[in-house]
């Protein structure tokens, strides 16, 4: 019984395969090289590609009918929804970069006092300068108002 084989049908496949590749493929090959076959090939894919393209335009017209959006309103709306969001995005980062700078009440006050203090100074020190000057100028005028007395002398004669 060891002798014995049992049915394997992995085998019969295989052995079927092989016979009809032997059998069909030289045949297939020689007809698929030919520029008969070519041409065929070519006239079944404008057929498929016509086919393909009033499939298109006629789901497009039962969506557009039906009121249902396409393909291209779909992803138009997709872009649209993009570019809003990254408009969304760069508002977001301007108003935190304003948020940021923005001075707060006590800030303001601390720079509104030390600017009247900064004015004071100002103020003061253009007041000595202007007492400086009409004293400059009080004093370049006196020798004109006072008679030097080599000077009467001089136009007495």
């Amino acid at each position: 019984m060891s002798n014995q084989k049992t049915y394997d049908p992995f085998a019969m496949w295989q052995d079927y395969y092989k016979n009809v590749q032997n059998y069909w493929g030289p045949a297939i090959n020689e007809k698929v090289g030919t520029e008969e076959f070519s041409e065929w090939m070519g006239k079944v894919l404008e057929g498929n590609l016509l086919f393909r393209n009033m499939t298109d335009k006629n789901t497009k017209q039962f969506l557009e009918q039906m009121n249902l959006p396409t393909r291209e309103d779909l992803s138009s709306l997709s872009s649209l929804i993009i570019n809003l969001d990254k408009k969304i995005d760069d508002m977001e980062e301007q108003l935190e970069e304003n948020l940021e700078k923005q001075i707060t009440p006590d800030d303001l006050k601390k720079d509104m006092v030390t600017l009247k203090k900064e004015v004071k100074e100002i103020g003061s020190k253009l007041d000595e300068v202007l007492n400086f000057l009409k004293e400059d100028l009080k004093s370049k005028e006196e020798p004109k108002t006072k008679e030097d007395p080599k000077a009467v002398k001089a136009n007495a004669k």
